[in-house]
């Protein structure tokens, strides 16, 4: 009886479902934006996940993925037209953008608003590279540089969205300047609309017949404080001259063919301080994009 016992027992055991094997806990990922450029501002191709370095506070974390961002790219191009940079506009601007817009990546759209006099939108969104030129070049210089009233209103029209990639990139030279708001104000309100900023800012003011002293004027200092504080960690060229635009530029529309890293976390805890290194010789990385 006891053997017919355990025989029945151990049939109903073979017979029955077998549990599914206990998985292992998911690791936590995080995924940061990040742009590179080369030792001469070239773009950066094919990155693969054994050349990317992530560091949280200075401890390596291990990389996941490398891709190219895959979100739409729209970018507000914002250029200095005031009229002290009159000459230098129609000599060094106008093609140094051109270029630029056209050596945006794939895909890309963009707009395009000056700030002689007041902040213009002179190329409303669009994919078409050849507006730029005709835009630019209608656009007559005048006025004070109206840039730090430009820099919220054209982050407010093209606030970021989840589901984009949205880029200021600012072309401005040092002149006068006139504006209604705190330099602080204006950091506070850039840096809400969630906005990438890059900035190319050249060390020109222009003719100086045009100079002038007043309350709301934008001084050299009130340049450095705006841009230095919205651009973050992106990319803020100083060519010496409107000559080296060109090269700056360049380096910007290198790096807005970006990337994006996934690596896992060690804690939950935020690291106050987020690097990527990249394993190649010359290049450049710059921790930008969104971050979850």
């Amino acid at each position: 009886m006891v053997t017919l016992l355990a025989v029945l027992l151990l049939g109903l055991a073979q017979s029955a479902p077998t549990a599914p094997p206990a998985r292992e806990e998911e690791v936590p990922t995080r995924t940061i934006g990040f742009w590179v450029t080369g030792e001469k501002g070239e773009p950066v191709e094919g990155l693969t996940t054994d050349e990317v370095v992530v560091l949280e506070d200075g401890s390596a974390r291990v990389v996941t993925k490398v891709e190219r961002d895959p979100r739409p790219l729209t970018v507000a191009v914002v250029v200095d037209s005031s009229a002290p940079l009159a000459t230098v506009y129609r000599l060094n601007v106008v093609d140094a953008v051109v270029e630029f817009v056209r050596l945006l990546p794939p895909g890309a759209r963009y707009t395009i608003w000056t700030t002689g006099d007041r902040p213009r939108k002179i190329v409303d969104l669009t994919d078409d590279r050849t507006r730029a030129a005709a835009a630019l070049r209608k656009a007559f210089p005048t006025g004070g540089n109206t840039l730090l009233d430009a820099l919220p209103e054209v982050s407010e029209e093209v606030k970021a969205q989840e589901t984009d990639r949205t880029v200021m990139v600012v072309i401005t030279g040092v002149g006068i300047g006139f504006t209604s708001h705190s330099r602080q104000r204006v950091v506070e309100d850039v840096r809400k609309s969630g906005v990438e900023v890059m900035a190319v800012q050249y060390e020109e003011a222009g003719s100086a017949e045009f100079q002038a002293a007043g309350a709301d004027q934008v001084s050299r200092a009130d340049y450095d404080y705006v841009l230095s504080n919205v651009t973050g960690k992106a990319m803020f060229e100083r060519p010496v001259s409107s000559m080296g635009l060109g090269s700056a530029l360049r380096k910007i529309s290198a790096a807005l063919a970006s990337y994006r890293v996934t690596y896992a976390l060690a804690d939950a805890h935020k690291a106050d301080k987020v690097e990527v290194q990249v394993a190649r010789p010359g290049v450049k990385a710059r921790v930008g994009g969104e971050r979850r």
